[in-house]
């Protein structure tokens, strides 16, 4: 019985399947015209799909560190000058968010590149390779609108405009990642090749300033202190040394006991200035090998070169297989939906017969 109903079922799919595209063969009119529309489309939008250049960047924090308290801050203790702790440290989390903070966006903006034969700083170059200066045609505030000023001294409309496009270029342009190995990918996506690699670039040379400058900032500011220090030392050196010959060369040949004492106290003082001076040096050199020991760094691996290769077109001949497929399936589907409708009719007409 069940072999039965099987072999009723699979006759059914066979019988259905040639009614189908007997169906289909009928109406061949329509399906031409809805495969050579979906075609059309096709081959129209390969024509107008425009190319996205893709220039990635990777990178990796690198450290060395090393054990106990470092030069500088153990002869700053000795001196009193400050405190314990430690320096904050940024991480790959921390570095993926500066890459999109506005002041580095606005740094690489402002970096001078030459496109289509006209060398002007990027922020510029955007106006006219994304349509800003065809739409700001009908803005009288911002019709002809160029950064003019330098990068810390914009007026409020070039702040304005700036904050705007570091808000589209964070959202549809720039993309930032990190690997389970600690591998960050910058990636830079624009219809503009040489505005992809020069913005991927100039993002990632402010990063890398911006990182040295912040993970040392503290390191400098102890050596400096500590150079102070020693530069004082050596000047209390000398005026000890001073003092000691001043006091020679007025009691030469006189041999008093009193004057011994005062002989002893300031070779006493040149002693103890000479000493510390010494051990001054010493830990400012040490301390400026630790510092850079365990200075992180950022480490560029790779970056983008020239030519970028174009992604997101499709040629002529695979826009029109597309549309011939999607135009197949959707003549398919209509015919389907035909053939049911008719078979629902016939049905509710037998029903009330």
């Amino acid at each position: 019985m069940e072999q039965e109903e099987e072999g009723i079922s699979l006759i059914d799919i066979i019988k259905g399947l040639k009614g189908f595209f007997a169906e289909l063969k009928r109406k061949c009119l329509i399906v031409s015209i809805i495969v050579c529309i979906t075609s059309v489309i096709g081959l129209l939008y390969s024509l107008n799909s425009k190319p996205k250049y893709i220039a990635s960047s990777t990178m990796m924090l690198e450290s060395s560190k090393g054990d106990g308290m470092s030069g500088a801050m153990a002869l700053a203790s000795q001196f009193g000058l400050m405190g314990g702790g430690s320096s904050s440290v940024i991480n790959e989390d921390k570095l993926i968010e500066i890459v999109k903070a506005e002041t580095i966006l606005k740094t690489a903006l402002f970096r001078k590149a030459t496109i289509d034969s006209t060398t002007n700083i990027l922020a510029n170059h955007y106006i006219d390779l994304f349509g800003y200066k065809e739409i700001w045609e009908k803005d009288d505030s911002l019709r002809g609108f160029r950064f003019i000023n330098t990068e810390g001294n914009l007026s409020i409309q070039e702040n304005r405009v700036l904050k705007m496009f570091c808000a589209q270029i964070k959202k549809d342009f720039l993309t930032t990642e990190k690997s389970k190995s600690g591998i960050i990918t910058l990636t830079v996506n624009s219809k503009s090749e040489l505005f992809s690699k020069y913005f991927n670039q100039y993002l990632v040379e402010a990063v890398t300033s911006f990182y040295v400058n912040r993970i040392t900032e503290k390191g400098r500011t102890n050596l400096d202190i500590i150079q102070k220090r020693v530069d004082s030392i050596a000047l209390a050196l000398r005026d000890a040394e001073f003092a000691l010959a001043r006091w020679k060369d007025a009691n030469f040949q006189l041999v008093k006991a009193q004057g011994m004492i005062v002989e002893f106290q300031l070779r006493r003082n040149v002693e103890v200035c000479n000493s510390i001076y010494l051990e001054g040096v010493k830990q400012l050199e040490i301390s400026k090998f630790t510092s850079l020991q365990q200075t992180p760094f950022l480490q560029i691996i790779d970056q983008p070169t020239l030519p970028l290769n174009p992604e997101g077109t499709i040629s002529p001949l695979r826009g029109i297989v597309f549309g011939f497929i999607i135009g197949f399936l959707l003549a398919g589907l209509y015919v389907f939906l035909r053939i049911k409708y008719a078979e629902l009719i016939i049905e509710i007409a037998e029903k009330q017969n």
